[in-house]
């Protein structure tokens, strides 16, 4: 930075009244960890690793029996890790009538909540902000990201930044984790395979996890073994009114690889039926 910058910037700090140390913290509130590449470097051919996404704790329908069944099932597993994919927390959106779904007002209450159930998965998680964590960060100007606070309260949880994030499982094996922020599809398949066709060559994951339209499905596209991930709640009020299904429900992924890549996957979703 310039002189002349430098002297700018304290004119507009020295007009504006922010100290040095409120400089710091507003730095530090608003900081995202960028997307970047988590490199577990797990040893051996093969990894087994547990999968969910949009929990929306703090919901009314958030189902915390299928949280349960969830933890109990990983830890049966004795899975390596668990990856989130996003909307850990339901947030305020200001929808009109949104509040009266809700069984946690506010952060305080909603992260409180979210930090008891994670603390009950024993294997380590790594996560990403959706859109629903993000309304505490950016639609109403707050700058807190969910994913840091849970990492503070929550000893096992990684978070990997927002909306998207690559896991490197071994030397070369990708897996990327993906929250989208749009609407849902006539084709319950299309969104997950635009995403699979819209990565370059080079950029490819061997698999990708998508987040935020609470459906379930498997497909392989591009050498690219794909999930929507399913949620942990069920059909609310405003999906009803657009007729949109949650097919609640949570996966386990058995990745055999080799030097060459993927060797084999069995693949294993766990639906939950009211």
């Amino acid at each position: 930075m310039s002189e002349g910058h430098i002297m700018k910037l304290e004119t507009i700090l020295e007009k504006e009244g922010i100290s040095e140390a409120e400089l710091k913290a507003i730095i530090k509130s608003s900081r995202n960890k960028p997307s970047a590449v988590k490199k577990l470097g797990i040893s051996g051919r093969h990894v087994k690793y547990g999968y969910f996404s949009d929990a929306h704790i703090g919901h009314k329908e958030f189902r915390p029996a299928l949280w349960d069944k969830m933890a109990r099932l990983f830890k049966k597993e004795s899975i390596d890790f668990i990856v989130d994919v996003g909307d850990h927390l339901e947030g305020m959106s200001g929808r009109p009538g949104h509040v009266y779904e809700l069984s946690h007002l506010g952060f305080d209450q909603q992260i409180a909540y979210a930090a008891e159930l994670y603390k009950q998965l024993r294997s380590p998680v790594y996560g990403i902000d959706g859109n629903h964590d993000q309304w505490y960060f950016k639609k109403n100007n707050g700058g807190i990201i969910v994913g840091n606070e849970l990492e503070q309260r929550v000893k096992n949880y990684h978070h990997l930044g927002q909306d998207e994030a690559d896991i490197e499982i071994a030397p070369g094996i990708m897996v990327k984790l993906f929250h989208a922020n749009d609407g849902t599809a006539y084709a319950m398949s299309y969104k997950l395979q635009k995403l699979i066709e819209s990565f370059t060559g080079g950029e490819k994951p061997h698999i990708v996890h998508s987040g935020h339209y609470h459906k379930h499905l498997a497909m392989y596209v591009r050498n690219v073994f794909g999930t929507e991930s399913g949620t942990l709640m069920g059909q609310s009020r405003w999906m009803r009114g657009k007729k949109i299904p949650a097919h609640m429900g949570f996966g386990i992924m058995d990745v055999y690889y080799n030097k060459k890549g993927i060797d084999r996957i069995n693949h294993l979703f766990v639906p939950h039926f009211e």
